[in-house]
């Protein structure tokens, strides 16, 4: 036992130094950037919003409503519904929601057969950002919920800036659990990381529910690219931005104004089947973010092997709680400041449930992410 304690140790000292650099890093990134305000002259780009839906019945409607009421000129914007093989009435609620809308620019985009390839949702996003009329894609989620100067705020930066790729926040709202409460404040932190990350020159992560890229950057870097996992077309098509473009193309927006919501999951195996589909996209990740996800990986492990040490040597358990707490001390700069900015702050108490549960989800969605399958949107997809 005394061998496996010196190499729990070695291991310690290893990744929990590459773990404290990479978190402190992004720490810095996220309170360095800066809040962004828009400008007022009025904004001149033409935008394509898509939203991918797949069995969306029930909330497609409002996110629609939400849509048209944006602050927006009308004649720049257009709403790209992609049902993607819906086996509910999602196509029904969008067709008469068009026909009551006839003055706004809606379309339905049908994705007809059932294609050979894993990637649904990329091929369904290709499609309609072939057939669309914007110089910018905005993208969101059937279920989200975006501010009423979403798209007004994103063009301000778009026009100020002219990055390549913006990447937005997204936040949960009407939280009632307490897994949906810790699972907010588990989201919002990735939030942060992606801030972070981009603020530091390392753009690694994104979320296709609030995302907006350059049509013609799209195309200039072969869209997605990968066809083998079924999910991943944010960050694929981010990495490809970056290698093409350069880092300094991608940009955080960080604006409570561009926040856009949607709802925590409500159980478990929900839970699970989104982290698993995430988990599983890690083959097609480049160097630098597979370093930074092990680092993390091996780094919530260790804490884990320290549980499992303390079984056998109960004098254990004051180590094991002094490294649970300098993980924690690593961790609370950017928990305080991302819930500060998304006006979370009754959510911080569950910070210290969470350290203590972490390590456990991570390790098992990423082990089931290599070996599992997951249910999405009524489909068994493997691995």
């Amino acid at each position: 036992m005394g061998d496996l304690i010196l190499l729990y140790f070695i291991l310690l000292i290893f990744f929990g130094g590459f773990y404290f650099v990479i978190i402190t890093t992004f720490s810095v990134g996220w309170f360095s950037l800066k809040r962004f305000k828009k400008t007022s002259p009025e904004p001149k780009t033409r935008v394509s919003i898509l939203v991918p839906a797949r069995n969306e019945e029930s909330v497609i409607e409002k996110l629609l409503s939400n849509l048209i009421l944006q602050n927006y000129p009308d004649h720049l914007y257009e709403i790209i519904v992609i049902d993607d093989h819906s086996t509910d009435h999602t196509t029904r609620v969008v067709n008469n929601f068009i026909s009551l809308h006839k003055e706004f620019s809606i379309k339905l985009l049908r994705i007809k057969g059932e294609t050979q390839t894993k990637a649904y949702k990329k091929k369904a996003i290709r499609t309609a950002i072939e057939k669309s009329t914007g110089r910018l894609i905005l993208t969101t989620d059937a279920d989200c919920l975006p501010g009423k100067n979403w798209i007004r705020t994103i063009v301000s930066l778009y026009e100020t800036k002219q990055p390549k790729m913006i990447v937005g926040p997204v936040s949960f709202h009407q939280e009632k659990s307490f897994f949906q409460k810790i699972q907010s404040l588990e989201f919002l932190s990735l939030i942060a990381m992606t801030a972070g990350a981009i603020k530091t020159g390392h753009p690694i992560m994104c979320n296709g529910a609030n995302l907006a890229y350059e049509k013609q950057a799209f195309f200039d870097v072969g869209g997605f690219g990968i066809d083998r996992f079924s999910s991943g077309d944010d960050v694929f098509l981010l990495q490809r931005i970056r290698k093409h473009f350069g880092s300094n193309s991608v940009w955080f927006i960080k604006s409570e104004e561009a926040i856009v919501y949607t709802e925590a999951l409500r159980t478990l195996q929900e839970f699970f089947d989104q982290r698993i589909r995430w988990a599983s996209k890690n083959k097609g990740y480049d160097l630098k973010i597979l370093v930074i996800s092990f680092t993390v990986y091996m780094m919530n492990l260790i804490l884990l092997g320290s549980v499992f040490i303390s079984l056998f040597h109960p004098d254990f358990w004051k180590t094991t709680a002094y490294i649970f707490a300098i993980k924690y001390i690593i961790d609370l700069p950017v928990l305080i400041g991302i819930v500060s900015f998304a006006k979370k702050l009754n959510l911080f108490i569950y910070s210290i449930p969470l350290i203590i549960i972490y390590p456990v989800y991570i390790i098992l969605a990423g082990a089931l992410g290599i070996v599992s399958s997951y249910n999405w949107k009524g489909r068994k997809l493997k691995i």
